[in-house]
């Protein structure tokens, strides 16, 4: 399954945290997720320097779980942790037009419906 997370740069500045490939980190999860999921991760535009769309993916690596640590903003969320296969910097791996055919809402993460499975593949290069 495929599934939309939305990335807040001015919340969270993915390009400054994640390392690169191989990277874990935890987003929110939702109860359908589970392992080897892929996770589009999409920046919006609230930081006018990059353009709105997918810059990264990656993979779900366990079953959707509580987040129980008080000291942690997420905490009592629902979570999921991502290993980032492919993360850019410079221009989105899908750009926000091409994401309008398959995604209509962008505010929070979901499922994306599965007649867009091979054509996100194919925007991803994945085939």
């Amino acid at each position: 399954m495929f599934f939309y997370e939305p990335v807040n740069l001015k919340q969270w500045n993915m390009f400054k945290e994640v390392s690169g490939r191989g990277h874990v980190e935890s987003f929110y999860g939702v109860s359908e997720m589970t392992i080897g999921d892929i996770v589009l991760l999409h920046v919006g535009s609230q930081d006018r320097r990059y353009e709105s769309g997918v810059y990264a993916y990656g993979k779900i690596l366990c079953s959707p779980y509580i987040d129980e640590d008080p000291t942690d903003r997420h905490y009592g969320k629902c979570r999921g942790d991502v290993e980032i296969i492919e993360i850019v910097t410079n221009k989105p791996l899908i750009s926000h037009e091409q994401c309008k055919k398959y995604i209509t809402q962008f505010r929070t993460v979901h499922k994306i419906n599965e007649v867009w499975y091979d054509e996100i593949r194919k925007d991803l290069r994945m085939c």
